[in-house]
Order: structure tokens, then C-alpha cells, then sequence
């Protein structure tokens, strides 16, 4: 995308995008929906389940990273540029790598654009690995595998919506009313499976699990460090500890190789389990995560 960088230096977002699509029209794609309604942007798929969960069928929600794409790499596609042109507004979802490569494009091209930060009242915090405690100087960007986070990113999506669409205030309030309430019960939940377990600590090869952890009295040993692969002798630190405490649980994201969670796995005769931070439904996949997370620690 190297190219997309040097000409968008030059030229407006938008009018590149137009011009891309028009030289894509012939190619065997489907073409793109195309509603009457208006068009919020945001980062990520559970971004857009939290949002329709609250803006019901008024909005059309334009997703910037797709499925299976990674946050740290993805550029968007002219067309996203397009609806992102449009949007009412653009929620961000506060510290993943690719807002902190586009947001200040997004700002200079398109100043009029709304952009809210569902971060903002968070407590946030740093990176950490659990085993050498070792800060990594800069904030954990996972926080909507939180359930108590979802809460307050609601009520950030809930108050800049109802800022654009008044007369529709009572419909947004209810939904959001009904949201906050399954967050709750989700969160009752999962405290409940983790409520008998012989063992708080489990591996996790990228520490995506930093707030929901904390959410749950739990701790995570993060395999990979500073976004870079451990070294041999790290990961027989893990795994020397794994054995003595009786850790059985090692996750590791759909989007990373698994070979080295795996490797620790087979040493240890404990479980690989795989996870999905990016999961559109959110509720399914912490319950998921949970149900065979907690199973894992109890054995």
C-alpha cells in the first residue's frame, strides 16, 4: 500500500477512491449495497455489533478492518474511504495500530468528520507480561474484551449518536437500556465459571486478554513480547512454570501462527485454545473463550 501513502500526500482521499472504483467497475466483485440511510464508521467488527445494538436499523455501519484482516497491517479500500467520507461519525476504538497509522490522515482529509473516542472515561492500561512484569510502555488496546468496558463504550456510542438524531433519543435510550442490561448478565456469567478453579494464570501467545482478565481476578503469561516472537530460552521460561503450577491453558488468536503455543501446549499437557478478540458477536465468543477457558484452569 506503499503507493496509496505517497499519493494520498498529494490528492484527496476520497477523490482517489472514486476514481479506483470507476477502473474496478468491470472487474467480477459484486457491486456494493447502496442504502439510504445514514453511515457510521468504526474500526473493528465488534465496534459494529456494540453500535447496531444501540443504533438498531438507523444506520449503516461501515466496518474499516474486515474479517480476518490485522489491525496492525490493514489499509482500507477505497470504498471504505468513501463511506468513511460520508459518515456521521467515525468511533474509534482508542489505541489499535491501525488508527495510530490513519487517524491523523482521517483528520486532515476530512475535517468535518465526527470522530469520538470510545476509550475516553476508561481506565487504561499499559502492556504488561505477567511473567517479568515488564511494562511495555504503551496502552493495551483490547479493551472490548471487557465486559465492564463494553459498558462504558456504549455509553460513549449511545451519547454521540443521540447528539445527531434527537428525534429518535427514546429508541436509542431503550436500546441502549436493553444492552447495558445483557452486558450485565453476561458478565454474571462468566464470574460464575470462574468461580471453582485451581489455577488464575493461563498463557496467552498475544496478551489480548488484558482487561478481561483483570474483569475476572485472572492473570495472563503473554508468550510473544513487545509484538515480537519469544526466544528459545523465554519459552522454556513459560513452560518450567507452567508445569510447576499446573497451567493448562494456552490461547492464541485465529490471526497468529500457533506453532509455538502448540509446542508449549504438547510440553506442558495442557490445551490449545483458540480465540477471537476480533469476533463481530462478542457476547458468543467471551462465553466461548470463558466457558473453555475456566474448564482448562480446573483441571
Amino acid at each position: 500500500m506503499k503507493f496509496f501513502n505517497t499519493i494520498f500526500q498529494k490528492l484527496n482521499f476520497r477523490c482517489i477512491a472514486i476514481i479506483i472504483i470507476f477502473a474496478m467497475a468491470n472487474s467480477c466483485n459484486p457491486p456494493t449495497t447502496i442504502t439510504n440511510k445514514p453511515v457510521i464508521s468504526v474500526s473493528i467488527l465488534p465496534q459494529k455489533y456494540f453500535t447496531e445494538k444501540i443504533a438498531g436499523d438507523k444506520f449503516e455501519i461501515n466496518v474499516l478492518i474486515p474479517p480476518g484482516a490485522s489491525p496492525a497491517s490493514y489499509d482500507p479500500t477505497p470504498n471504505q474511504l468513501i463511506q468513511l467520507a460520508d459518515s456521521k461519525i467515525y468511533f474509534k476504538i482508542g489505541y489499535i495500530e491501525f488508527e495510530k497509522n490513519w487517524i491523523d490522515k482521517f483528520i486532515s482529509e476530512y475535517p468535518e468528520l465526527a470522530i469520538i473516542d470510545t476509550s475516553n472515561g476508561l481506565d487504561l492500561m499499559e502492556n504488561e507480561n505477567s511473567h517479568s512484569h515488564h511494562y511495555h510502555g504503551w496502552i493495551e488496546p483490547h479493551i472490548w474484551m471487557s465486559p465492564e468496558n463494553v459498558k462504558n463504550i456504549a455509553l460513549n456510542i449511545y451519547q454521540a449518536i443521540i447528539k445527531i438524531d434527537k428525534k429518535n433519543i427514546s429508541y436509542y435510550k431503550s436500546n441502549y437500556n436493553e444492552f447495558i442490561s445483557e452486558i450485565e448478565a453476561l458478565n454474571k456469567s462468566i464470574t460464575s465459571m470462574f468461580e471453582k478453579i485451581n489455577t488464575k494464570r493461563f498463557i496467552i501467545y498475544h496478551p489480548a486478554l488484558t482487561y478481561y482478565a483483570a474483569d475476572f481476578g485472572l492473570e495472563q503469561i503473554s508468550i510473544e513480547i513487545e509484538g515480537k516472537n519469544p526466544s528459545a530460552n523465554y519459552i522454556k521460561q513459560i513452560i518450567d512454570i507452567a508445569k510447576k503450577e499446573q497451567i493448562k491453558a494456552v490461547l492464541v488468536q485465529k490471526q497468529f501462527d500457533i506453532t509455538k503455543a502448540e509446542t508449549i501446549a504438547k510440553e506442558i499437557e495442557g490445551q490449545v485454545i483458540p480465540i477471537d478478540p476480533l469476533d463481530y458477536n462478542w457476547p458468543n465468543q467471551l462465553l466461548e473463550i470463558s466457558l473453555k477457558l475456566s474448564q482448562a484452569l480446573n483441571q
